[in-house]
């Protein structure tokens, strides 16, 4: 029985890890499913939203790995609480047995046992006072074994109310599993007529490729070009030190709402194979009149512009920098001491592409960062 409560209570502690991933996920799928019923019907035949059609189909297949194991846990409590039933039932059953006994003996005897004259029948005073004591002693036991009694009928009720609540949230998550491998099923149907389509088009998005790879470059080049003007000067214009922003790695707030398009490093294009892209931070895809955050406390040390790629905004904090790219609408200027949660401007919507993006890089000096080590984790 106690190798039951175990289980059940490591049981608890693992669920409870699965149901926040699993949380997660679900608002993942509700916030990238809400960016795919804004994109219209001509956009959604373009390479853009092949991406945001990828990312939904990596979420719905990391769920339903995520509910599978919620399911195996899930029949390994209702196991562990079925076998605690039945250890119950055979305790309850195996104590109303010797109450019964207990019971009948009483009665048989109820004529020729009298308790006061067992008692007063007693030759010295010390075999009394043991008498005295047995009979108390035997009302204890009967008594005991009642109160025994109704804490296992109660116990074994708990359970069973448990017992069926599991079995009634097991047959919804087999529900929700077999609706979520059904839209999963859409979305790779969706996914692969997509791609059969963008064959024909295939050299003009290579060549769209290295047109934005050559404006990255530009307004990379550009904010290398700030910084290292900034580490020249060495000055610190917000007053924050570098440890201190270091001490919040992986706690910062997000600079926009919405899903990461695009990692940070080289990795293979979602749409053109062969194809290879470079990304010093990460790409953010949110709603159309999104507006940029600033994640840290810190002051803005530029604001760069680059016909075709918008603004950039650089924050300083300390000897880290945070890179604000794809901006329109630019809410705070040079010099500017800027609070985190501050809006710093809205990201530019792409009409032809259906979309807005946000491009986020993190820098320690000169050095390129992962962004999503600093971020909070979804």
């Amino acid at each position: 029985m106690l190798l039951c409560l175990i289980s059940i209570s490591a049981f608890g502690q693992s669920k409870e890890e699965l149901e926040l991933q699993r949380k997660r996920k679900l608002d993942e799928i509700k916030l990238t499913q809400k960016l795919i019923d804004a994109t219209g019907k001509e956009q959604r035949k373009n390479i853009n939203y092949l991406v945001i059609l990828k990312r939904q189909i990596n979420n719905r297949e990391q769920l339903i790995v995520t509910e599978e194991k919620v399911l195996d846990m899930m029949s390994s409590s209702i196991e562990s609480t079925e076998m605690f039933v039945e250890a119950l039932e055979t305790d309850l059953q195996s104590l109303r047995d010797e109450y019964k006994e207990m019971a009948y003996y009483a009665f048989k005897n109820r004529s020729n046992f009298d308790y006061l004259i067992y008692i007063f029948a007693s030759e010295t005073l010390q075999e009394a006072w043991n008498r005295l004591r047995y009979v108390r002693y035997y009302n204890e036991i009967r008594q005991n074994q009642i109160d025994l009694i109704k804490s296992t009928q109660s116990s074994l009720k708990t359970k069973v109310i448990k017992l069926r609540e599991q079995i009634s949230i097991k047959e919804r998550l087999i529900e929700e599993l077999h609706l979520e491998k059904e839209k999963l099923m859409a979305d790779r149907r969706a996914r692969n007529e997509l791609l059969l389509s963008l064959r024909d088009k295939e050299e003009e998005y290579k060549s769209k490729i290295q047109e934005d790879k050559k404006k990255a470059r530009e307004l990379d080049q550009a904010i290398e070009e700030v910084i290292a003007a900034e580490m020249a000067r060495n000055e610190v214009f917000s007053g924050l030190s570098g440890e201190k922003f270091a001490e919040n790695r992986a706690n910062f707030i997000w600079p926009a709402v919405g899903i990461v398009s695009s990692t940070f490093g080289r990795h293979e294009h979602p749409g053109i194979r062969g194809v290879y892209v470079n990304n010093n931070g990460i790409d953010i895809r949110t709603e159309q009149d999104a507006q940029a955050r600033c994640i840290f406390s810190g002051t803005v040390v530029h604001v760069v512009f680059i016909p075709g790629a918008n603004n950039a905004i650089i924050v300083k904090h300390g000897e880290y920098y945070t890179v604000y790219k794809n901006l329109v609408e630019v809410a705070v200027r040079p010099g500017e001491n800027v609070a985190e949660g501050q809006q710093l401007g809205k990201v530019f919507y792409d009409e032809n592409k259906g979309a807005a993006e946000l491009h986020f890089e993190v820098r320690h000096k000169t050095d390129k960062l992962n962004p999503l080590l600093w971020l909070k984790k979804k």
